[in-house]
């Protein structure tokens, strides 16, 4: 059984736990006598399994806390009880005892309330084996459980990671920027600091296409976006927003200095030619529209994209390879 395992109670129980349960005392990983322990332990570690003494009167609420946080909701708790039943209670008592608190247990959260009497007060030997397995193939349950979602999550991640990527570029593609724009507009405005954006838009691409076929369009765009990624700053932040169109977030950047960034790159662009092969070197220009986000902009960023769209379309009016900026 591979999963990482706290147990929540006093010092004989703990003890009586790992005892009667084989390779439980292997697999412990945290033993913390109440559940003020365990919630500091909490704060910087994750077990898969936790094991909450019954008898202890916070274990409950803590078994409910636990569930209504998402990062330790998939921890599977179990709520043991080694208390005997009494005497007195006739079969169907005690059935009815078992199946209100098992209920109860579910209620509050717990992903399983087991009943584990200590052997020594007076079970068979033939209970408290069967006992141990019950017990176990919990923990086997909870550990295929945990396995499981940890594989899912890693898949998850990859797939979110994935659908923000361009797959040509290797760029933050256009739902990546939709995503980022209203965040970077939030951070900027509490912390009054200016935002800018560059829409960037190669000249001519269409003729690449058409006159040297889409593999090598397809290679300009990847060797632009290398550019790009190479002469930008940590803070500033390119994705290819589409075909031939790419935008920088330009995070703590006034407009004046969004204005000579984006002159650098347009002669970036312009001083040196794409190297395609060695028979094919292909001189090309950006136009650039750039804009600076203000009080009256939206959070979503809508206003700031279309003045940034409008100066591009500008600077491709007036000729191309050049930088139209503004508020």
């Amino acid at each position: 059984m591979n999963a990482s395992v706290l147990i929540v109670g006093d010092s004989d129980f703990s003890e009586c736990l790992c005892k009667q349960v084989r390779g439980l005392s292997i697999m412990a990983s945290w033993q913390v006598p109440d559940v003020e322990a365990a919630a500091e332990l909490l704060e910087s570690e994750i077990p898969d399994i936790i094991l909450l003494q019954a008898t202890q009167t916070d274990s409950w609420q803590f078994c409910q806390s636990l569930k209504q946080q998402r990062h330790l909701m998939w921890c599977y708790t179990i709520l043991l009880d080694e208390r005997i039943c009494p005497d007195t209670h006739t079969s169907e008592e005690a059935l009815l005892r078992q199946a209100g608190l098992t209920t109860t247990a579910l209620e509050t959260g717990a992903d399983a309330y087991i009943w584990v009497p200590r052997a020594t007060e007076g079970i068979s030997e033939a209970s408290s084996e069967h006992l141990n397995r019950s017990l176990q193939a919990h923990i086997r349950s909870a550990s295929r459980r945990n396995q499981a979602y940890r594989e899912l999550s890693q898949a998850n991640d990859l797939l979110s990671a994935i659908a923000l990527v361009d797959p040509l570029t290797q760029l933050g593609n256009r739902r990546a920027f939709d995503w980022e724009l209203p965040r970077q507009i939030q951070v900027t405005r509490e912390q009054a600091l200016p935002l800018s954006l560059l829409i960037i838009d190669i000249d001519f691409f269409k003729q690449v296409n058409d006159g040297h076929g889409h593999l090598v369009g397809d290679q300009v765009l990847r060797m632009f976006a290398d550019r790009l990624r190479h002469h930008m700053r940590f803070y500033e932040t390119p994705f290819r927003y589409g075909g031939e169109e790419f935008v920088v977030l330009l995070q703590n950047t006034t407009a004046p200095d969004a204005q000579k960034l984006a002159e650098r790159l347009r002669r970036l662009i312009n001083d040196a030619p794409f190297v395609i092969s060695q028979s094919l070197d292909l001189p090309l220009t950006i136009s650039i529209g750039a804009a600076t986000l203000t009080a009256e902009d939206d959070s979503k960023g809508d206003e700031l994209i279309r003045r940034a769209d409008e100066n591009l379309l500008q600077a491709k009016r007036t000729g191309r390879n050049r930088v139209i900026t503004g508020q």
